[in-house]
């Protein structure tokens, strides 16, 4: 089956995880966690799946005789099954044996992709072909042959889901309204994200700068302020401040990292989401904000006389 989506959209958030594996190896092998929320994690949202989403992306879902580290969803479907091994872990010989256990369990009717990864190395069964093993390496040589093979077997779009379609066509953060509401922030890596408020643009920018391996809990704390004087941090591997005070509104970034969404205005949480980028190394002219539909005002009844 062809591709759906154009691959070249993939091959940068492929080189970004190929040079996160290398440069942060000694970090991420022999941790399950970590391949998942650096690699792999990474590389479904890219693709279109949002692992936040459990409409989207459950996690260890419960099958009869097994429990994947990932089941993806269109309507409440499973439609693909991963299993999450470590980085530098080698995959089991038994793929075909685990393989013939999904398409058997009646929770998993409607599987059409089962996968094997350990967040480099990748092996997919497809039902479209009859179940075959297929490898992908994310450290191939090949990037874009990779990236049009990850969007052939594992793009939301094959599956019906929408997927991602590059950087969205919105307004670069330091330029957006934050008088008006957003509903999407687009990262240079292709990366899409669905936001509901400010608050959210600030948290996501936090998310980014983690899920990219720019910063971590060996970073905090992180404070964002421009004077001296203030004590307050954004981010702290608790959440409490250096000063002993607790966060105003705690959340996690990731785990091991807090970040203080206590801010008291939209205007301030867009500065602080431009913060937090800049210290990071991101430019905060690549981060695109799209904004919710506001109401169609000609649908109002005309005043009266």
């Amino acid at each position: 089956m062809a591709t759906q989506v154009n691959p070249r959209l993939f091959e940068k958030p492929v080189r970004v995880i190929k040079e996160r594996a290398a440069k942060h190896s000694k970090y991420i092998k022999g941790h399950e966690t970590r391949t998942r929320v650096l690699l792999i994690d990474p590389l479904l949202r890219a693709l279109g799946w949002d692992p936040e989403n459990p409409d989207e992306v459950q996690l260890e879902f419960k099958a009869v005789k097994r429990f994947p580290d990932y089941a993806l969803m269109k309507r409440g479907t499973v439609v693909a099954v991963i299993e999450a091994k470590r980085l530098g872990s080698t995959l089991g010989s038994s793929v075909q044996a685990q393989v013939i256990q999904y398409i058997k369990d009646p929770a998993c009717s409607q599987i059409r992709l089962v996968a094997f990864t350990n967040g480099d190395d990748w092996i997919f069964c497809r039902e479209s072909g009859d179940w075959a093993v297929e490898r992908v390496r994310i450290s191939s040589d090949q990037t874009f042959e990779t990236a049009f093979d990850l969007a052939t077997c594992l793009s939301a779009s094959e599956f019906g889901v929408p997927g991602p379609r590059g950087p969205r066509e919105g307004t670069p953060l330091p330029k957006a309204d934050s008088n008006r509401k957003p509903s999407h922030m687009s990262f240079d890596d292709a990366a899409e994200r669905a936001v509901t408020s400010w608050g959210k643009v600030y948290l996501e920018s936090a998310r980014y700068v983690v899920d990219k391996g720019l910063a971590s809990p060996n970073d905090c704390p992180v404070v964002l302020a421009r004077t001296k004087t203030v004590k307050k941090c954004a981010m702290h591997t608790s959440p409490i401040h250096p000063n002993g005070k607790g966060f105003y509104a705690p959340v996690k970034v990731r785990d091991g990292i807090w970040l203080d969404n206590g801010l008291g205005s939209n205007p301030a949480r867009k500065d602080y989401s431009i913060r937090m980028l800049e210290r990071f190394g991101v430019d905060p002219m690549t981060v695109h904000v799209e904004y919710a539909p506001q109401p169609d005002d000609s649908s109002k009844s005309p005043p009266r006389p």
